[in-house]
């Protein structure tokens, strides 16, 4: 698996999280993905007072470009794959009016024994 392929396994439960997010539905991102070592209640809890702390009115939904343009190749969701194949690392670039907000959701994407792929909310970090 290369960085592409993984990128595209993880962006329908990325999308899904960060439009939750988006609209304030946080107890719905338990729908797509587990938390690791964060409860639902401290992310929700991270995610409002960044907004508050930041003045920040909202995130916006996955649909919304990032207007961040550096002169290096940049992807808004940029996945490392784990070289022991058991699965990848996932950061999203949370963003807000379409500018980076420094607020990056980190998650993990598992396969198990069967060959699912369990998806990880670790936290949403501050870059």
């Amino acid at each position: 698996m290369n960085r592409q392929e993984a990128e595209k396994l993880a962006e329908p439960v990325v999308k899904e999280i960060v439009n939750c997010i988006s609209e304030k539905r946080y107890a719905d991102i338990e729908k797509y993905a587990e938390f690791e070592d964060l409860s639902l209640s401290d992310f929700t809890e991270l995610i409002e007072n960044f907004l508050e702390i930041n003045d920040l009115p909202y995130m916006d939904r996955f649909e919304v470009p990032c207007t961040f343009s550096p002169q290096y190749e940049y992807h808004q969701l940029y996945c490392i794959v784990r070289s022991d194949g058991s699965g990848f690392h996932a950061d999203y670039d949370l963003t807000t009016d379409g500018e980076l907000n420094d607020l990056t959701l980190q998650m993990d994407f598992l396969f198990t024994e069967s060959g699912a792929l369990v998806a990880k909310v670790l936290d949403a970090h501050v870059m």
